[in-house]
C-alpha cells in the first residue's frame, strides 16, 4: 500500500468515525419504543444497549458502543436467504412462489396474497420469507441449516456462527402465527416440502447470533456486489445482490419502507431484535443495534441513526447534483430544437432505433376505455424520446404526437407542491408508502386516514389542494407555468375535450374527494378535484415528457434552458417516491426489472429517470391492467439493460 493509499484510508476512517459519533448522539437523545416481547427470550434484551458500525468496500471498519454484543439476527436473515435461493434456483423459479411488490402491510401480515397468483407479496415479509426458506435444500453434502450458517459466516467474515438455542426454542414455541402462514402457503402451493422442516429451518435462521460489527460487514458484502471486503470471498453472485438490494429498498422496512426511502434513500432491513442493516452500494455497509422498537417493529434509535448517517455521508441513492446552468446565450441556443449529432447522441439514437424496432410489434393491452378520447387513440402509435442532463436528445417514432399526462402529471404537481409548501405541509396531507393497491383504489392509511402516497389518485387529489393561488385561474396558471419550467416551455396547456370527459367520467374520483373532505385532508373537494382533472388533461408530446424527466435527472434544473424547476433537495425525495410508488401495484416489479424511478399514465405515457444522467419517455396507448404502457415498459427494460443504468446494476 502506498503512502497516498494509506492516507486516503485514514481520512476515510476519520470521516466514518465522525459520522458514527454524530449518529450515535442523535440516537441517544431518543426515548420511547418497546422491546419485542412476543418471543419471550427477546423480552430479556437490555433496552439501553446501543451500537453502531460501518464497513467500506475497502475493508475499513468503524464501530461505536456495544458493537461486539451478540443478538439474534431475526428478519435481517431474509435478504441473505433470498439471495441464496436466487443463486440456487434462478429468478424465475423463486418468483413462482414469491413476488416483489411492497404490500403496505406489517412484517407478519397473514391477510393478503397477490390476487392473480396467490403468492406472498415479497420475500421480506414473513409469508414470503417462509416460502423462500422452503427452497433452501441440501447441497454438496451440507444440510440446509449448515448452508445458511456458512452463508451468514461468510458474509460477516467469520469462521462460523451459531444458533441461539433458547431463542430458537422460544420462537418455535410461540410461532403460531408463522405456522398459520406456512399452512396457508402450503394450501396455495407456494411452500415447497414439509411444513415442519421448513418452519424449523426458518426459526433457526432467525435465531443465528451476530453482532453489530457482523451486520456492518454483511451489509458491506452487499455494498461490494456480494464480495466480502475483509476476506475477498464471493458470498453471493452480483446479479443476485442487485435483486436483493432492489427488494430491500422497496420492502425491507415493511410499511415504513417508503418513508425511509424518501428520507434516507438506501436499502435497509430490520429485525425485531433491534438490529438494522443498511447498504449504500459501492460506499458502505451500515448497522445499528438498539432493542426498543417503534410501532412498526423497527428499531426506534436505529432508524434515526441511519437517517443521520445517510445525510452526513451523502448516501441517498437518488441524490443527483444540480446541472450547471447555461449562460443566457447557451440557454437561447438550447431552447431551439436539438440537432446535435455527436458520438454520444448517435449511439443513443441507434439504441432507441433498435429498441423501437424490437418493441413496436408487441401486442397486449388496449387503450384506456373509460375516457372516450383515450379509447379512440391509434393503438399503433409508439414513440421513444431521451434527453440527457447535458441537453442532448434522441428520438424515434411518434414523438411529436400530443397526449395527455394523466397520472404521469402527479409527479410534477407533487414537485410543485413541495416547492411551494415544503415537505412538512405536503406530507401532513399524504403519506410516503406504497400500498400495494391499484392507482384508483379507494383506500387510506388506517393509522392516519391519509392517502398512502402522493402518486395515487387519492394522493394526487390531496396534493392538488396545496397548489397556491387566489382562485381557480391562478392555481391552474401556477400549475401550467411550473410544468412548463420542467418541459423547457413558457407554459403547457390543457386539452379541454379530455378535461371535460374526465369530469364526466370522474365519479370514482369524486367519491375519493368526498372522503378526503370527510377525513379533513382537504377543505374544498370541488376545487381540488377540478385542478386534478385539469392536471391529468395537460397535453405534452414524448419529447417534452423526456425533457420534464431530464429536469429531475439534472437535480431540478431544465438542462436546455437552465431554469430551476425544483430545488435539488426535493428532487431526491420525488425520485424515491417514483421508484417506490410510481407504477402503483406494479412498482415493485418495475423496480426489480428496470431499476429506474418512473411514472405512468393511462394515456400510454411513461417517463423514467436516471439521476445525474438522463430521462427517457415512451408513448404507446395500449396499457396493461395496472395502467402502464405495455410497449413503453418493455422498451424501458431494454434501454436499462443495454446501458446498465438500473439503480443497483
Amino acid at each position: 500500500m502506498t503512502k497516498a493509499d494509506a492516507a486516503m484510508l485514514r481520512a476515510q476512517k476519520s470521516r466514518l468515525q465522525a459520522a458514527l459519533t454524530s449518529a450515535l448522539s442523535v440516537a441517544r437523545q431518543l426515548r420511547g419504543g418497546r422491546v419485542a416481547d412476543y418471543i419471550p427470550e427477546l423480552a430479556k434484551a437490555d433496552p439501553a444497549s446501543l451500537a453502531l458500525a460501518a464497513c467500506t468496500p475497502d475493508g475499513v471498519v468503524c464501530e461505536l458502543g456495544e458493537a461486539s454484543l451478540e443478538f439474534t439476527i431475526q428478519s435481517i436473515s431474509k435478504p441473505f436467504v433470498y439471495g441464496l435461493a436466487l443463486a440456487d434456483h434462478g429468478v424465475e423459479a423463486v418468483h413462482r412462489r414469491v413476488g416483489v411488490e411492497p404490500a403496505g402491510d406489517s412484517f407478519n401480515s397473514i391477510i393478503r396474497l397477490e390476487q392473480s397468483t396467490n403468492r406472498p407479496h415479497n420475500p421480506m415479509i414473513n409469508a414470503g420469507a417462509i416460502a423462500v426458506t422452503s427452497l433452501i435444500e441440501a447441497r454438496e453434502g451440507k444440510p440446509p441449516l449448515q448452508r445458511l450458517l456458512d452463508l451468514f459466516a461468510a458474509a460477516a467474515g467469520r469462521k462460523s456462527v451459531q444458533v441461539d438455542l433458547p431463542v430458537y426454542l422460544s420462537e418455535a414455541a410461540s410461532g403460531h402465527r408463522n405456522r398459520a402462514i406456512a399452512h396457508l402457503m402450503k394450501h396455495f402451493g407456494m411452500l415447497r416440502g414439509d411444513i415442519d422442516r421448513t418452519l424449523e429451518l426458518y426459526f433457526q435462521q432467525c435465531s443465528v447470533l451476530v453482532s453489530c460489527r457482523d451486520l456492518a460487514v454483511m451489509a458491506a458484502t452487499l455494498a461490494n456486489q456480494g464480495v466480502n471486503p475483509l476476506t475477498g470471498e464471493r458470498v453471493l453472485p452480483a446479479e443476485a445482490v442487485t435483486h436483493v438490494l432492489n427488494v430491500m429498498l422497496t420492502c425491507g422496512l415493511y410499511d415504513f419502507a417508503g418513508q425511509f426511502a424518501f428520507e434516507a434513500g438506501i436499502p435497509a432491513k430490520s429485525g425485531v431484535c433491534g438490529g438494522i442493516l443498511a447498504v449504500a452500494q459501492g460506499k458502505a455497509g451500515l448497522a445499528c443495534f438498539s432493542p426498543p422498537l417503534d410501532e412498526r417493529g423497527n428499531s426506534l434509535r436505529g432508524l434515526a441513526a441511519m437517517r443521520e448517517l445517510s445525510q452526513s455521508l451523502g448516501l441517498h441513492a437518488f441524490d443527483a447534483p444540480p446541472a450547471r446552468r447555461p449562460s443566457t446565450r447557451q440557454a437561447a441556443i438550447s431552447a431551439r430544437p436539438s440537432r446535435r449529432t455527436g458520438a454520444g447522441t448517435a449511439r443513443l439514437d441507434a439504441l432507441l432505433a433498435e429498441v423501437h424496432r424490437r418493441r413496436r410489434g408487441e401486442s397486449g393491452g388496449a387503450p384506456a376505455s373509460y375516457i372516450p378520447q383515450l379509447a379512440r387513440c391509434d393503438a399503433r402509435l409508439f414513440g421513444l424520446a431521451l434527453c440527457t442532463v447535458g441537453g442532448e436528445e434522441a428520438a424515434q417514432g411518434d414523438v411529436d404526437v400530443p397526449f395527455t399526462l394523466q397520472a404521469a402529471a402527479n409527479v410534477f404537481t407533487y414537485s410543485l407542491a413541495l416547492q411551494a409548501r415544503g415537505k412538512d405541509v405536503v406530507h401532513g396531507k399524504v403519506g410516503f408508502e406504497p400500498s400495494g393497491n391499484p392507482f384508483n383504489a379507494i383506500i387510506f392509511d388506517p393509522r392516519t386516514q391519509r392517502p398512502f402516497n402522493p402518486l395515487s389518485n387519492a394522493g394526487a387529489i390531496a396534493i392538488c389542494s396545496t397548489i397556491p393561488g387566489q382562485g381557480a385561474t391562478a392555481r391552474l396558471n401556477h400549475l401550467l407555468e411550473g410544468m412548463g419550467r420542467f418541459a423547457g416551455e413558457d407554459k403547457l396547456r390543457v386539452d379541454l375535450q379530455v378535461m371535460l370527459a374526465e369530469r364526466q367520467a370522474g365519479e370514482r374520483n369524486k367519491a375519493i374527494a368526498c372522503l378526503l373532505r370527510n377525513f379533513n385532508v382537504i377543505d374544498d373537494e370541488e376545487a381540488a378535484l377540478e385542478l386534478y382533472f385539469q392536471q391529468c388533461s395537460v397535453s405534452v408530446n414524448c419529447r417534452q415528457l423526456a425533457r420534464m424527466g431530464a429536469a429531475l435527472a439534472a437535480g431540478g434544473v431544465n438542462p436546455r434552458t437552465g431554469h430551476v424547476a425544483l430545488d435539488a433537495d426535493h428532487v431526491k425525495r420525488v425520485l424515491a417516491l417514483m421508484y417506490m410508488c410510481g407504477l402503483h401495484d406494479g412498482s415493485g416489479q418495475f423496480a426489480f426489472d428496470v431499476g429506474m424511478p418512473a411514472k405512468s399514465g393511462i394515456s400510454g405515457g411513461l417517463v423514467a429517470v436516471v439521476p445525474g444522467q438522463f430521462a427517457v419517455a415512451a408513448f404507446s396507448p395500449p396499457v396493461d391492467a395496472k395502467g402502464t404502457s405495455v410497449r413503453g415498459a418493455l422498451a424501458l427494460h431494454d434501454i436499462s439493460a443495454a446501458l446498465r443504468v438500473g439503480l443497483f446494476a
